[in-house]
């Protein structure tokens, strides 16, 4: 999560010239992934005073929520095992209070207290490819055995208490999209009613560029090459949870980030899912969960979320969406087929 710009840059779009009609975009390596924040018809003062606050906020966001570096959610996971009373940072409030209605909504597969699951998978490193081995199904079993879960926490007012010894919080499902709702609201405060942010392919579009909508590319989580594309509305979050992102190889077999907290091993159902809602923190959320549903429950987790777009290719490669999705959705190969899951 160190935070490196790479670039500072402004493109004058074909359409218009004048200073009033420009996109700026500036790079930042943040939660793990390179953030794209790009600016339409913002003078270039304003855009550089929005840019650099948002890098401040990403510094604040790094200190609070880094999962495995010392950070406020570290010290929080600290005071969660000594099973004692305690105040709570202000800032992860609100982070508990919705992952907790998420974790009810999803039946529990969104689950950010797997934080140890997650650590002993090997992905507590920068670069979990150097993994050269897997964790001893004891080791596994022992965790699903403790069953850590977002409900082992109880919230009185701004006190909390931990009622497992293994919980260990890991917004990493999660916090991305909450950040980039943080920044949207950061952007609107400014006045900045045109903007995208790009987190690592998870995107928060608000306004136009220009007179048409921002164009959104979804990659193809098994081909090298573009799925297909998609036109936001007005503030709107598509956020993707795949297999092909975090991951290493052992003995030939590949090992991705996203737990199932009911195995406690690599989801295996979908090699990716693709959500639209106006919520990044929502959308994150259902994305992390759909990759761990089994097929027969995409269609209830994702209603029962309040979801209606969804893009599933399953570990066969094929496609299901919703009927609102598929109506949307412009695909590269036409001879793709989307096998549609009917309206959410």
């Amino acid at each position: 999560m160190k935070r490196l710009i790479y670039s500072i840059f402004s493109i004058l779009l074909l359409f218009g010239c004048s200073d009033s009609k420009q996109v700026y975009t500036r790079q930042v390596l943040s939660f793990g992934t390179q953030i794209d924040v790009t600016l339409f018809g913002v003078k270039p003062s304003k855009a550089d005073e929005a840019i650099q606050e948002i890098e401040t906020q990403l510094d604040v966001m790094h200190s609070q929520w880094h999962a495995w570096q010392k950070s406020t959610l570290t010290d929080l996971n600290d005071k969660l095992r000594k099973g004692e009373p305690f105040e709570v940072n202000p800032t992860l409030l609100p982070l508990i209070l919705q992952s907790q209605q998420l974790y009810t909504q999803s039946n529990g597969l969104f689950n950010p207290a797997i934080g140890k699951l997650i650590e002993l998978w090997g992905f507590y490193k920068d670069n979990p490819e150097d993994n050269q081995s897997i964790p001893s199904k004891e080791d596994i079993d022992s965790l699903l055995k403790s069953n850590p879960n977002m409900m082992d926490i109880r919230i009185s007012g701004t006190e909390l208490t931990g009622f497992n010894q293994d919980l260990q919080i890991d917004f990493g499902g999660y916090a991305k999209g909450f950040g980039v709702d943080r920044l949207v609201e950061l952007l609107k405060a400014q006045g900045i009613n045109n903007a995208l942010i790009n987190a690592g392919g998870d995107i928060r579009g608000i306004g136009f560029v220009g007179d048409r909508p921002w164009r959104i590319a979804i990659q193809h989580p098994i081909k090298d090459k573009t799925l297909g594309w998609i036109e936001l509305e007005d503030d709107e979050s598509i956020f993707t949870s795949g297999d092909y992102r975090r991951k290493y190889s052992v003995d030939g077999k590949q090992y991705h980030h996203i737990i199932d907290p009911r195995t406690g091993y690599p989801s295996e159902h979908a090699h990716s899912v693709t959500v639209i809602h106006p919520s990044g923190a929502i959308a994150d959320a259902a994305a992390t969960a759909l990759m761990v549903a089994k097929p027969s429950e995409w269609f209830d987790i994702a209603r029962r979320i309040g979801l209606n777009h969804l893009l599933v290719v399953d570990k066969d490669g094929q496609l299901y969406s919703d009927q609102l999705f598929a109506e949307r959705i412009v695909l590269i190969d036409h001879s793709q087929i989307i096998n549609n899951l009917g309206s959410l």
